[in-house]
């Protein structure tokens, strides 16, 4: 399991001051020329997330709400806010599109179709020359719809996980943040997941 202190600001982010998560376990399939990052911060408001993928011929077909995107290149960011299995998975592709999801494990998962949710997490996306950037928020008025005593606070934790994906794309590719040990090919691994602390300033 790995691990990860995530700073505290005040204002917007200066995301050249936040600590890397480097996306670097290639799962299940052939190593690709793809590397990804994740970048994470908090203020007493939401999460802000800067994802950043390298990579070369970026799929982005899909557009529509509740769209499968992982089938496009796509960044991905899972949190199980509690000790319980129960997480959101939130899977944004380089048109914005988002699938949001929340369950205890892959069968049991609900699609969570949610009104304005590009405005509501502030979903923004770059192209770059080497690939693309995408940046959000995840406030915690939403998590608090499912989990009413989440109560972030500096030196306690959650657990979660970041991927970078695409399953319909000309290398189709599964890259994790914190290691999973198991032959399914599913992110859908709460269990597997990495501990996120809440840090100070």
């Amino acid at each position: 399991m790995r691990n990860y202190t995530i700073k505290k600001i005040q204002g917007a982010p200066d995301w050249s001051t936040i600590p890397v998560m480097p996306i670097d376990n290639q799962l299940w399939v052939e190593h690709v020329d793809i590397t990804a990052q994740t970048q994470i911060c908090w203020d007493d408001e939401a999460f802000y997330l800067r994802q950043e993928a390298v990579e070369a011929n970026i799929r982005r077909e899909e557009s529509g709400p509740l769209a499968p995107v992982c089938d496009d290149s796509c960044l991905e960011f899972f949190i199980r806010p509690t000790e319980r299995m129960d997480y959101f998975n939130i899977e944004i592709n380089p048109n914005r599109a988002i699938y949001l999801g929340f369950g205890d494990c892959l069968p049991n998962l609900i699609r969570l179709q949610v009104p304005n949710v590009q405005e509501l997490f502030d979903i923004q996306v770059e192209m770059t020359d080497k690939g693309w950037v995408l940046t959000y928020k995840v406030p915690f008025s939403f998590i608090r719809r499912f989990f009413p005593d989440f109560a972030p606070a500096e030196g306690s934790h959650f657990y979660g996980n970041t991927y970078k994906c695409g399953d319909a794309t000309v290398h189709p590719h599964y890259i994790a943040w914190s290691p999973i040990d198991r032959y399914e090919s599913t992110f859908h691994s709460p269990e597997q997941f990495g501990c996120l602390t809440f840090g100070g300033y």
